[in-house]
């Protein structure tokens, strides 16, 4: 143990004089590992200790670990032995401070396979066959020797290497560089009547919360501006609300409000504060940055949460450029540039996938999307559908390294542990879409379930029993209620990505028809997908004759939207299920849009109607209602169950030809409050709201009569 020690202290004292951190891997069996834990920890009174396994002071459980986001140490201990997550490994390392250790305790590859891994479970509580990620994990450490140490059982310390020596970034006044460049930048954007936006973008560990910190000092105390600040949680915004009171003589006058309570409330401020936006559902941000006359947001856009990248891909990407000035942090400010650890976990798990991966080029985009029904591609032989063998991603580094650079360029929602599914998933396939030159362009993950026998379907049907994995099954089983699905064999779409430039060329629907023929080729009896709703996903599964077949009831907390699900029926004998789940939503559509589908935005509801085609047979009572509605004779209250159904058939109607106000959406078949309206200051009183909404389904009336002409 003394030799340890002195190996220990060595180590410790390069990495505070290199100004660098560096990971160290210890590997045997669980008791070793123990007894060395005390000698690891000691001259680190702050180190911190991930696991579900051993007890002490500063230790926590897996679950609880977001809870240190802005925390720091000077060395972070993850105990492998219940699991290695990769997202985990993310979140300890952002939190260890310039010199520090990120300690790695586990068992020795050959013996991994012995220790039950909760992240190495998949369907049906299948374990991984090979250790396969562990694996991958430990050797990155050998191959790259700048990165770290392995300590293994049985064997000789490793002789303690000179590392590089690293910088530290400059801080004039607390302040970074960039850091100050912005405040002046800030200032000169609060004059921009134009620019209502400002987002900061950086790495973790960048100092952007810290940055909005001195922010919120400058507004409130320079320039005299009200704030209100706000982020998922207090604790996302902690770092924030510390650094605006620091060196304060009095804490400043500023509120931080949850955004819920924020839109509900609708309370007033010069400028709004969001920290963490990506952590915020997209249409929770449209709401916000449409109420508030100046927004500041910062996030993190490089790493590991999976929500950077979908808030650039869903939000900052679809605002015109002249409503928004972006800044950018470069510069590391808890530990210092060239970092060692940085740099490992870039590499290893793709965190930042190096330029030129996937290819940028492609060929004229088509400039709509046909109509359902009819393909929408190039000519026949521009790209070529392959499947993957799984099982040799791990020794396909550059192709594995593709996938997910695509993954993340393409899709909101792409995390590190995605690289583990795609190495061990035993019931994933992957089907890829490359050019003629063998460039990837686009990639399908598949996943095969159900096939549950009937008294397990019966447990699933009653909420008894959620087997692991059969996401789509247990969907259309529990919540759409058809007791028989999930004993039905189906393959599930995953995920589907395309790059940008090649998105509308008919990459995406030979995909779709690659995964069909393979569907069939192996008899099962359908395949479908799951996806939170939007109109051009919506548009794209219509265009590959997918049904509608369920509208899930709570909004996605990363998305904001409400999760569906779509069918392609394989088997004759499915069909009758498929139309039953169709009429379901038919009859029961108008209640839920008054309700759980209340605040869905109008273009989803637009885009809802149509794919459902929804329709309903109004007697002649109903459409003298409609019209004594339009001619004033009767008020809204006693009309409305006959005016929604006629105004949402009426709008299913796919017409390019007319305008669908929100109104007719958000009063006439949402039946939200009138103060609720959108540009509800417009028309003054609630008569004049009820008079315009008249003049409204009139309108749509007069266009649903010359359509039928």
């Amino acid at each position: 143990m003394r030799e340890l020690s002195a190996w220990m202290q060595q180590l410790s004292i390069q990495l505070q004089d290199r100004k660098q951190r560096q990971v160290l891997s210890i590997r045997g069996d669980a008791a070793w590992c123990d007894t060395l834990f005390p000698v690891i920890k000691s001259g680190h009174p702050d180190a911190l200790v991930l696991s579900e396994r051993i007890a002490g002071h500063r230790t926590l459980a897996f679950n609880r670990v977001e809870t240190l986001l802005g925390s720091e140490a000077s060395m972070v201990i993850v105990d492998l032995f219940t699991g290695l997550n990769p997202d985990l490994l993310c979140i300890a390392s952002g939190l260890i401070s310039c010199g520090g250790l990120l300690v790695l305790l586990s068992p020795e590859i050959e013996h991994y396979s012995q220790i039950e891994d909760r992240y190495g479970v998949w369907q049906d509580n299948a374990m991984s066959e090979n250790p396969v990620f562990a694996e991958y994990i430990f050797n990155s450490i050998q191959n790259m020797p700048a990165s770290g140490y392995s300590l293994i059982q049985g064997k000789a310390l490793p002789c303690i290497a000179d590392l590089p020596q690293a910088q530290p970034t400059a801080l004039i006044s607390g302040k970074t560089s960039e850091q100050t460049g912005i405040l002046t930048e800030i200032n000169n954007w609060l004059l921009d009547r134009q620019q209502s936006i400002a987002l900061i973008e950086a790495d973790r560990g960048r100092g952007k919360s810290t940055c909005l910190g001195f922010i919120v000092r400058s507004l409130i105390l320079s320039q005299q501006m009200s704030v209100i600040v706000t982020a998922h949680s207090r604790q996302a915004a902690a770092i924030l609300l510390q650094q605006a009171n620091e060196h304060s003589k009095k804490a400043l006058v500023f509120d931080f409000i949850a955004p819920d309570r924020l839109i509900a409330e609708a309370k007033h401020a010069q400028v709004l504060i969001i920290d963490e936006a990506a952590m915020l559902p997209y249409p929770m941000l449209q709401q916000l940055c449409n109420f508030y006359p100046k927004v500041i947001m910062a996030t993190t856009t490089g790493g590991y949460e999976g929500t950077g990248q979908g808030f650039l891909l869903r939000f900052i990407a679809r605002l015109p450029d002249d409503q928004l000035r972006r800044f950018k942090l470069n510069a590391p400010v808890r530990w210092a540039s060239s970092d060692c650890l940085e740099a490992w976990l870039d590499n290893t798990l793709l965190l930042k996938p190096g330029p030129g991966l996937v290819s940028i080029n492609a060929p004229a985009r088509i400039s709509h999307r046909p109509p359902a029904g009819k393909k929408c591609g190039l000519a026949s032989g521009s790209f070529n559908c392959r499947i993957v063998n799984r099982a040799s991603l791990a020794q396909d580094l550059v192709l594995l390294e593709k996938i997910y650079t695509l993954m993340i360029s393409a899709h909101y929602r792409t995390r590190p542990s995605d690289l583990r599914m795609l190495m061990e998933n035993p019931d994933l396939f992957i089907i890829l879409a490359e050019n003629n030159n063998g460039d990837l362009t686009g990639l399908v993950l598949l996943n095969r379930e159900g096939g549950l026998p009937p008294t397990l379907c019966q447990q699933v049907y009653l909420g008894k029993r959620r087997p692991k994995g059969h996401l789509l099954a247990q969907m259309i089983t529990a919540q759409a209620g058809d007791k028989t699905f999930a004993s039905y064999r189906g393959i599930r779409v995953q995920r589907i990505a395309v790059l940008e430039n090649w998105r509308r060329t008919g990459v995406g629907s030979a995909l779709i028809e690659a995964a069909i023929r393979y569907s069939r080729e192996h008899q099962f009896d359908y395949i479908g997908a799951s996806f939170a709703f939007d109109s051009e996903s919506a548009a794209f599964w219509e265009s590959c004759q997918f049904a509608l077949v369920h509208i899930g009831f709570a909004a996605g907390k990363s998305s904001g939207n409400h999760s569906v699900a779509v069918l392609r029926s394989l088997n004759s004998v499915l069909d009758d299920n498929i139309l039953q789940l169709q009429a379901r939503i038919q009859k029961q559509l108008p209640v839920w849009l008054c309700h759980f589908l209340q605040q869905m935005d109008a273009a989803s509801v637009i885009a809802l109607l149509r794919y459902c085609h929804f329709k309903s047979t109004m007697t002649s009572m109903e459409k003298d209602e409609v019209d004594a509605f339009i001619l004033g004779h009767k008020g809204f209250e006693l009309c409305f169950a006959s005016l929604q159904l006629f105004v949402m058939q009426s709008i299913a109607i796919d017409s390019e030809n007319f305008e669908i106000h929100q109104w007719l959406i958000e009063k006439a078949v949402q039946n939200r409050d009138w103060v609720r309206l959108s540009d509800s200051s417009t028309p003054k009183g609630r008569k004049q709201m009820q008079n315009k909404l008249r003049e409204l389904i009139r309108g749509l009336s007069l266009n649903v009569s010359s359509e039928s002409n």
